[in-house]
């Protein structure tokens, strides 16, 4: 009798169970069926033909620009520039440049303090630090390398005969155009101290002079 009993429990018991693990299966299966399908993103890349900076660190460069001196007349400024890249960020630049002087019509400057050598030669280390790298898109399957950078150094100013410590400030934009060929715009402030006058007139002061320039160089 209490065999007979104990099949009885444990079939009821066994009914249960399957019918516990249908009810659960069939609520998991209409979750699945009701859920939103999930949608793979597709993303579609335009191949750009970028330039990148060649394997060399060194470059070399021409540029034309402006010389605006103080109190004088601005001036067409052709140089050359050497650039060493010791990191991806940070450079060292030489440069050699020319210039003449002229003095305006309505000069301040009285006529014993007409200069006596109108030829002008800079030359100067700097040091530079890219501070916004980027790129420039032209169309839309073309983008261009590029970066703004800020540069500061001392040199030397040719002026009149004489030798003047040069104090140098500025920024620049880059624009790789190969990945041997890129496009420079800068400016700079060169500062040095100027002598204006003859004798007990004679005074001192520091000279601002502008120089906007832009050129081409080749790295290698």
């Amino acid at each position: 009798m209490e065999s007979r009993i104990s099949r009885i429990f444990l079939n009821v018991v066994t009914c249960l169970l399957m019918a516990f693990v249908g009810v659960c299966y069939a609520d998991t299966s209409s979750k699945q069926v009701g859920a939103a399908p999930i949608i793979e993103p597709f993303v579609l890349r335009a191949d750009l033909n970028e330039a990148d900076i060649d394997t060399g660190n060194f470059e070399i460069g021409v540029y034309v620009g402006l010389l605006s001196m103080e109190e004088l007349t601005s001036t067409v400024l052709f140089g050359v520039s050497a650039t060493f890249h010791a990191t991806e960020d940070i450079f060292l630049e030489a440069n050699y440049a020319i210039s003449t002087i002229e003095e305006p019509h309505s000069s301040q400057l009285n006529q014993s303090d007409l200069f006596t050598d109108d030829e002008l030669t800079m030359y100067d280390l700097s040091l530079g630090l890219n501070v916004l790298p980027g790129e420039v898109f032209v169309g839309e399957s073309r983008a261009y390398n590029s970066a703004l950078y800020i540069i500061a150094g001392a040199g030397i100013t040719q002026l009149d005969k004489s030798n003047e410590l040069t104090l140098i400030a500025g920024l620049g934009y880059r624009m790789i155009i190969t990945d041997w060929l890129a496009l420079h715009v800068d400016f700079r402030d060169r500062i040095f101290e100027r002598e204006i006058g003859t004798g007990p007139d004679k005074i001192t002061f520091r000279s601002h002079n502008l120089d906007f320039h832009a050129g081409v160089s080749y790295f290698f």
